[in-house]
């Protein structure tokens, strides 16, 4: 345990009310380097001191005594009595009263009267109530203390998550405007010209995935067709990729053409080639991105 790395509140506490471990000679140990752990150690000292003036003193069960003093090995009867400050053997002895003692015939018998010394309450058991006391406002301390923090972070765990909520449903609109069959797609080009033709690849070299689109194609002549080219990054001759044929609206796809995995790619190009493709690629490259 570190400067850095302050005591907790349990320790702490436990620390305060004399316990002993390994723990709590860590804290030991840590408080002679963190000021403001000391600080605190002395502030809940300050706190058991006003709950130990306040708190009156709680006299335990007459059961609970007598259980305590047997496991003390002492008899409860002798100790009250000696509290009482009446000697044991005077009250328990079973001898005859001696004649003088007795009383006379004419006079009528006066009963004995002894004297009851206040009984004290036991410094221990007043002590111990006050701990008690002293540890119950801690503890409601803590409970408090952290019932805040816990209010805090349900607080930020709330707004989180009804942020998080908004933006999903916000996520999900924008997917059914994406997904839906009925929605209008226009593609904006600058006025008066023809739109121009446009790829686009996602390619995934560790597996040979590719997934290409394509927009704005030009008719393709009879008999001819469109190729897709992977260019590789090493230098060697272009991967074919797969043709395609663009439908009214000039759009086209491929989807996972047959790829070796493990090719890195420069570029990927689109050419023009015969029915059925060609092994490679014939100029002029039409399409061409890397």
């Amino acid at each position: 345990m570190t400067p850095d790395k302050h005591s907790d509140l349990d320790e702490l506490i436990q620390y305060c009310m004399g316990a002993s471990d390994a723990v709590l000679d860590s804290v030991r140990l840590h408080l002679r380097e963190c000021v403001e752990c000391r600080a605190q150690v002395e502030r809940l000292y300050a706190d058991m001191a006003l709950v130990a003036m306040t708190a009156p003193p709680v006299r335990p069960p007459s059961a609970a005594k007598e259980r305590l003093f047997q496991a003390a090995g002492l008899n409860l009867a002798q100790a009250e009595k000696a509290a009482l400050g009446t000697p044991v053997s005077a009250v328990d002895s079973k001898s005859p009263a001696s004649p003088t003692s007795q009383a006379s015939p004419t006079s009528p018998a006066q009963p004995s009267v002894i004297p009851l010394r206040p009984r004290r309450s036991s410094p221990g058991l007043i002590w111990g109530g006050w701990i008690a006391a002293a540890a119950c406002l801690l503890y409601a301390v803590k409970v408090h203390d952290t019932n805040r923090a816990m209010q805090s972070q349900l607080r930020a765990a709330t707004a989180e998550i009804v942020q998080s909520a908004g933006s999903a449903d916000r996520a999900e609109k924008v997917l059914d405007v994406l997904s839906s069959p009925r929605a209008q797609r226009v593609t904006l080009v600058a006025a008066h010209t023809a739109p121009e033709p446009t790829g686009h690849a996602v390619y995934l070299a560790s597996r040979g995935a590719l997934v290409f689109t394509a927009g704005n194609l030009k008719p393709l002549p009879p008999q001819k067709t469109y190729e897709l080219w992977v260019i590789p990054a090493n230098g060697s001759a272009p991967v074919p990729a797969g043709t395609f044929q663009p439908d009214a609206r000039g759009m086209a796809s491929v989807l996972l053409p047959n790829l070796p995995p493990g090719v890195p790619a420069k570029a990927f190009g689109v050419t023009m080639e015969n029915a059925g493709g060609s092994a490679t690629p014939t100029m002029p490259i039409l399409l061409a991105g890397s």
